[in-house]
């Protein structure tokens, strides 16, 4: 417990707690490819169904709750084949209606990527972004985390040989010109 001074002296007693959440998804040949799919486009990891996101209801401060996200992250790697296949994962943040990244347009942009803030944390990949999260939950605001797979669950070498495949015939003409 910390005690706080309030602007007019009164204090204010506040618990505080450390937690940590992690959210993965296996292709394990029990999800239909249609589940899958869906992690092409923003998805919560929260309550979207999809792998550990079985929450039946969006997060939401309490009236007495106040949240700091110090940091987050994702898979590192952008691009890959075969057996060196990465996620490619963005994620972003919600806070009410609006989105942390955005393109400069406006528009929702995917996120930060797992190269920009990796998850887990190791010496080979380390975030960029050390100690810059300071995202502010206030009381009663929903918010929520998204993740964005860039790349296609399956192999691309399955559905794009790296090598071209051609066959072609040689045919000895010999009739009359």
């Amino acid at each position: 417990m910390r005690t706080f001074k309030y602007h007019e002296g009164l204090p204010i007693t506040m618990s505080m707690r450390r937690q940590g959440y992690e959210w993965s998804v296996a292709d394990l040949g029990n999800l239909p490819p249609k589940r899958l799919e869906d992690l092409e486009t923003p998805q919560s990891v929260f309550f979207s169904g999809i792998g550990d996101a079985t929450l039946k209801n969006r997060q939401r401060t309490s009236s007495d709750e106040f949240y700091v996200i110090h940091y987050f992250g994702s898979t590192p790697g952008i691009y890959g084949t075969g057996e060196n296949w990465v996620p490619g994962g963005y994620v972003n943040f919600t806070l009410g209606t609006s989105v942390f990244f955005e393109q400069p347009d406006g528009r929702t942009g995917v996120g930060v990527s797992g190269d920009a803030q990796p998850y887990p944390i190791t010496i080979a990949a380390s975030p960029v972004f050390v100690g810059a999260w300071h995202i502010e939950i206030p009381p009663d605001t929903d918010w929520d985390f998204t993740y964005f797979l860039a790349n296609a669950m399956v192999q691309t070498i399955d559905l794009f040989p790296l090598s071209p495949q051609t066959t072609w015939t040689d045919t000895l003409f010999t009739g009359p010109y």
